[in-house]
């Protein structure tokens, strides 16, 4: 149902598709809270709520919904079924297709169906399309371009078998999980264009997987991780932003490790000599003390001969 006029908020009987496995929402003008009823979707692999006006936090239950975990096994997408020849349905839904194709049996009285779902979903910054087999591996959230507020639940850490996470272009706060180094499948992490503060975790460094990583135009400060494994492959368009965020690829240079850039006064102030005099400084100093001098002599002149 993407890319449509749709207002409103998500129903609450909404809950009653269990066996869902792929919720396309995005581009459309859904508003209010996401609410907690969206987690009984338990079996949904691929959810795509961006480009609306969702407002509130992120739901904590986030982790019940299993993100690729059941598709791993039971493989509903490369499902063959048997239909009467003189059907042969052809249904296109937006971005959701299902196709059928023949495939006769000379001995047969019936014809059969494979069923191929194409799916369009962002990941990795692009557009991609998946299709057949890679559906039943292919897992991904992408909750962008929303006013989302509140923290990054750190449940989400706990979804293993997720490829692909979104959640820029909200207003979320607090810091990056260090959790988020339990996403082992993870491909694509984007944060980006929120309001996150903190360090970056160095237990990202474990995301073998990773791809893509954009935490750009946060207030995240600190050292970036070390470009070695993934993080060699990242440029600086990952990071920039970040006013207090040091690092090789910026512009601000750590000065130690661990350490946030100082500030260009505090700089100068160190590297300013004792015996270097401002010289606008000097001169009215000098002035008003020649003067209060002179005074005092005046006075102790007339007191000690009048």
């Amino acid at each position: 149902m993407s890319d449509n006029l749709l207002s409103g908020t998500i129903p609450n009987s909404f809950y009653a598709l269990s066996n869902l496995r792929i919720l396309l929402w995005g581009s459309n003008k859904l508003n209010g809270s996401i609410p907690n009823h969206i987690c009984n979707l338990n079996k949904v692999s691929l959810m795509d709520l961006s480009h609306n006006q969702f407002s509130g936090i992120i739901p904590h239950c986030i982790n019940n919904i299993s993100f690729g975990k059941f598709g791993m096994y039971d493989r509903v997408y490369n499902l063959s079924y048997h239909v009467d020849l003189e059907y042969r349905p052809v249904c296109t839904y937006g971005n959701f297709l299902v196709r059928t194709y023949d495939q006769f049996n000379a001995y047969s009285e019936r014809a059969e169906y494979n069923k191929l779902v194409v799916v369009e979903f962002v990941t990795k910054g692009r557009l991609s399309s998946y299709k057949g087999n890679i559906l039943d591996y292919m897992s991904g959230l992408d909750f962008s371009c929303n006013n989302l507020t509140g923290e990054i639940p750190r449940e989400i850490g706990d979804l293993g078998s997720l490829h692909a996470a979104n959640l820029s272009h909200n207003r979320l706060k607090g810091s990056v999980p260090k959790i988020f180094s339990r996403l082992s499948q993870i491909e694509s992490l984007d944060l980006s264009y929120n309001g996150l503060s903190g360090e970056i975790p160095l237990e990202l460094l474990n995301l073998h997987f990773l791809e893509a990583f954009n935490v750009a135009y946060n207030n995240l400060s600190g050292k970036t991780p070390e470009m070695k494994a993934q993080f060699g492959t990242f440029d600086r368009s990952s990071y920039e932003g970040n006013l207090y965020l040091c690092g090789h690829l910026l512009e601000n240079k750590c000065s130690s490790i661990g350490e946030s850039p100082k500030s260009s006064s505090s700089s100068e102030k160190k590297d300013r000599k004792w015996y270097k005099i401002d010289i606008a400084d000097f001169y009215p100093t000098f002035i008003v003390s020649y003067i209060m001098f002179f005074v005092a002599a005046i006075a102790v002149f007339y007191m000690n001969f009048f």
